[in-house]
């Protein structure tokens, strides 16, 4: 069987670009993760859709990346407790990544997407158990989609059935794979496609290029410009992301948030212990994990937001169910000059740039962040005020221009400060966050981001 739902030939591994953009779970940060939603929402922008598979309880390969459907729908168990009606009867839970008010979404079958995206756009998908190579491979070569559709594995055992099969092979290996490994056994595995974690070494990287395979290194999963940047110039073709859009570059500048309402729980802190357990985005999970109540100090939450430069106003949004100290402490606006969301090291500073904050009882703050010096000098401080209330909708707006940062709050008048430094003038990445403390954890609710 044929289907190509526009005609013609299918598009293949042959004629894709010198830089590869891949979906990664159809586009995780964007979309929820392995949905269909997904894969047609980074359709326009990434060359490969990157798709997660388990085998369901009938021998049927359904999208999924865990063993179990807890995580990502509103059910739970296994996959092997569901057939193929009853995995079409789940739905996602997107509440976890995306606004409170996502809809739900339904789950499909690794036969339905290629059946509805095959052939459209080059895709590669993972068999998550051995057990799962055949059915794909039955259904890919069905298709006439053996150029089109790739097999990935991060079992090098399992690449000889791939190719045996008669489909191409994908093989991943994590940061602690790659200590091991040696590139010349894993070329000898005979992948057409390696893929690495961004966390290894440039050493480890540049080690595998080397080998040379015929659809080159890819490297994973990343969420940033900077991570991109880092990854091509050691070499890599392809970039395997959770943000196409955003990390390709191949979508006009973003100005406001890609959310209508998100709720923020515990922030926690950038230092040394805290921050290797921050989401690799640079999110900020809710509930907090292990080892989150450190002290007082600001993580950053990378927002979409592109805002113009130079000069440029950036809003944020945002209402507190619980007024005063009890509910939380200070909300920040941060200008970074790039958008690397974590720095594993010693320093709090993750950025040059300009933090800027409000807190409980309307005073606002600006600090110069210096990153080779490690420090951050504060540059305004008001008085206290009025204890912000309660289920109100603030404002926190930053007014750069060519010599001045203005930080206000538009509701509450007279609350605004201005200082005079023009140490920074880059092309803006917006992070958003907010502190955290033992006694002010409190949801934040993030109402828009927006950015001129």
């Amino acid at each position: 069987m044929t289907l190509y739902p526009f005609g013609g030939s299918p598009v293949t591994v042959d004629t894709l670009p010198a830089t590869v953009i891949d979906a990664h779970r159809g586009g995780a940060g964007e979309s929820p993760e392995n949905t269909l939603a997904a894969l047609l929402g980074s359709f326009p922008v990434a060359d490969v859709l990157d798709l997660d598979s388990q085998v369901a309880g009938d021998g049927a390969p359904v999208l999924m990346h865990d063993a179990t459907v807890d995580r990502t729908t509103r059910s739970s168990g296994s996959v092997g407790l569901f057939n193929t009606a009853q995995w079409g009867l789940l739905r996602s839970d997107p509440s976890n990544w995306f606004a409170a008010a996502a809809p739900d979404l339904p789950l499909h079958t690794v036969e339905q997407v290629l059946d509805e995206l095959g052939g459209r756009r080059v895709m590669t998908v993972e068999a998550k158990t051995s057990d799962g190579v055949a059915p794909l491979a039955a259904m890919i070569l069905a298709r006439g989609l053996d150029r089109s559709v790739l097999i990935n594995t991060n079992d090098p055992a399992v690449i000889p059935a791939i190719k045996d099969a008669g489909c191409l092979a994908h093989l991943w290996r994590s940061a602690a794979q790659m200590a091991t490994d040696d590139p010349a056994a894993i070329k000898a595995t005979g992948a057409d496609l390696l893929d690495l974690d961004i966390a290894g070494t440039d050493g480890q990287i540049a080690a595998a290029v080397a080998e040379s395979y015929p659809l080159g290194v890819w490297a994973h999963t990343l969420t940033r410009r900077k991570q991109r940047d880092r990854a091509l110039s050691l070499g890599c073709r392809g970039i395997i992301t959770d943000y196409p859009g955003y990390v390709s570059g191949r979508v006009a500048r973003r100005t406001t948030s890609s959310f209508s309402t998100g709720l923020w729980g515990y922030g926690y802190v950038p230092s040394a212990a805290a921050r290797p357990v921050l989401d690799s985005s640079g999110r900020i999970p809710l509930p907090p994990p292990a080892g989150a109540a450190a002290s007082q100090a600001v993580v950053l939450l990378a927002g979409e937001v592109s805002p113009a430069w130079p000069t440029t106003t950036v809003e944020v949004a945002f209402s507190v169910p619980t007024a005063g100290s009890t509910g939380w402490s200070l909300l920040d606006v941060h200008l970074g000059a790039d958008d690397d969301a974590t720095v594993l090291s010693s320093s709090s500073i993750l950025h040059n740039g300009y933090t800027c904050q409000v807190s409980n009882n309307s005073s606002l703050r600006i600090y110069r962040d210096d990153k080779a010096a490690d420090t951050s000098t504060q540059l305004a401080d008001t008085a206290t005020g009025a204890t912000l209330a309660a289920n109100t909708v603030y404002t926190l707006r930053v007014v750069v221009t060519a010599t001045q940062i203005t930080v206000s709050i538009p509701e509450v008048s007279g609350l605004t400060t201005t200082v005079t430094d023009a140490t920074y003038r880059v092309p803006w990445s917006v992070f958003v966050g907010r502190n955290y403390s033992s006694g002010a954890h409190g949801l934040i609710n993030i109402v828009s981001i927006n950015a001129t």
